[in-house]
């Protein structure tokens, strides 16, 4: 119980002081279960210490000198890594589609330079205005994607047990998400164009382009929320750290909703370039049509099975 408690105040506060904090922590229940009545059981005295300490969480706040906040203490470690990751997977991106778009560009260099500028700037400013907005959002209204209890005096038997390694969130594999999702989504808003097959004939290398753009831009909107949707719940898994219901509910929601999405936008013919299509088909024995069916194919078996397993796993650990 007692590693509980220090599990519950500690895992919000920064990485650097939880260690220091946790010893003291069991210094101070160490005395003052040793200042009580020796009449009470070694149980007992851990409850009423535990009672009189109160709620791990509003303890934590004494710790880090809680205040109104844009980004607070809380989420302030998690939102500088969010931050880190779209920052420098916008850069990579769109660094990546204006070095191939030199290869065949035949304005000056000053053109094409002051172009990367003006887009690699506007780019990480909505970046960085998107990533800020969600994390003061869930600040101000001080949003938990735990199981709400029911508002009632503290007590030791509210602690949830330490999570285990299966309750637990991979950051490494949200990371990995995010980058690919804010890559493709910096290439596809700010450069559709650029997105297709590179090809070498001979010593010269071609381009067809994947989307027809004119078409594309009704899409666009669609396309931009899938990818938003995916990066939000990555950073969602970030931020709470383990399974819970809720946030098993919200993935599963936005996972499927997104599919429906993409789904919607990959089966209209209109999107794809023609050249594109034809060259297909000239290369491989299937058609393209059956390419896109095969395609969506594959987002739904996934979708399922993220749903279900986002779900399985907030029912069974989302009460641990």
């Amino acid at each position: 119980m007692i590693e509980r408690y220090i599990y519950a105040e500690t895992k919000e506060l920064p990485k650097d002081n939880r260690k220091e904090i946790s010893n003291e922590l069991r210094r101070l229940i160490s005395e003052r279960m040793r200042r009580l009545d020796n009449t009470l059981s070694e149980e007992e005295k851990m409850m009423k210490v535990l009672t009189d300490l109160g709620d791990p969480k509003k303890l934590a706040n004494q710790y880090r000198n809680k205040e109104r906040y844009l980004i607070g203490p809380k989420y302030f470690e998690k939102y500088i890594m969010v931050m880190k990751i779209v920052m420098l997977s916008i850069f990579f991106g769109l660094s990546l589609v204006h070095g191939f778009s030199i290869l065949f560009e035949v304005n000056s260099v000053l053109d094409m330079l002051g172009g990367y500028i003006g887009s690699l700037l506007s780019a990480l400013m909505q970046g960085a205005a998107w990533v800020t907005g969600v994390f003061a959002l869930l600040e101000y209204n001080e949003i938990s994607l735990e199981h709400e209890e029911k508002e009632e005096p503290w007590n030791p038997n509210q602690l949830r047990a330490v999570p285990n390694e299966k309750a637990r969130i991979s950051r490494g594999e949200s990371i990995f998400s995010i980058v690919f999702s804010t890559i493709f989504l910096t290439l596809f808003f700010f450069s559709p164009g650029a997105i297709g097959i590179y090809y070498f004939i001979g010593d010269n290398m071609n381009f067809i382009p994947l989307f027809n753009l004119q078409a594309l831009a009704v899409f666009q909107i669609l396309i931009f929320i899938v990818f938003t949707f995916d990066i939000l719940i990555e950073m969602l898994k970030i931020i709470q750290g383990r399974w819970s219901r809720n946030l098993a509910i919200i993935v599963t929601a936005l996972n499927i909703l997104s599919a429906l999405i993409l789904i919607y936008a990959l089966s209209n013919v209109a999107i794809w370039n023609e050249e594109i299509t034809v060259r297909f088909e000239e290369f491989l024995t299937i058609p393209f049509d059956r390419l896109i069916i095969f395609t969506i194919i594959i987002i739904v078996m996934t979708t399922i099975v993220e749903s279900v397993s986002a779900l399985y796993k907030g029912i069974r650990y989302g009460n641990i």
